[in-house]
């Protein structure tokens, strides 16, 4: 299960996702490494998964789900839990760009409801239209971005406070 943190942030990164400790294996010799994804004001730390993908894995996935954004696809992913042949939940941020803003919303592929095997450096397919929460009064999160944070994520340019 993904463990997530939630916290409201005043920082000068509008749109991030990163691991920032290093990989540990904990007392059930579960390997992970903390991670965070900012969305705006909002700040999300989680756990990745390692007993499947390094964290160079996550963050090659990461570069090109917002590569996919920046060459003008609808919609990507970015990973945040892929845990291999396993009957758990792998679990992601899917993103729709929209116009000039990207929205993220938390989404789950649980392995027996495929006909196919995952694969995680391509999840892109398990992404259907986005379905906006606050019009339809779901029980989830969405966060609005604007499309200039997402890009600039991926050449690692950080916003000035002052933005």
């Amino acid at each position: 299960m993904e463990h997530l943190f939630a916290s409201t942030l005043r920082s000068d990164a509008m749109f991030r996702i990163r691991v920032f400790t290093p990989p540990i294996v904990n007392a059930a010799g579960w390997p992970h490494a903390g991670a965070e994804f900012i969305a705006g004001d909002v700040r999300l730390i989680f756990r990745v998964d390692l007993r499947y993908w390094q964290v160079a894995d996550y963050e090659r996935q990461w570069a090109a789900g917002v590569a996919r954004l920046r060459d003008g696809a609808p919609s990507s992913v970015l990973m945040s839990r892929f845990v291999g042949g396993d009957d758990s939940p792998h679990l992601m941020w899917a993103l729709w760009r929209e116009h000039r803003h990207v929205y993220i919303q938390s989404h789950c592929v649980i392995t027996a409801d495929l006909q196919t095997l995952f694969d995680p450096s391509a999840p892109y397919e398990h992404v259907g239209a986005r379905v906006p929460v606050s019009e339809n009064a779901l029980p989830m999160s969405e966060w609005r971005v604007e499309l200039e944070h997402v890009l600039a994520s991926g050449f690692g340019v950080r916003w000035s406070l002052g933005q």
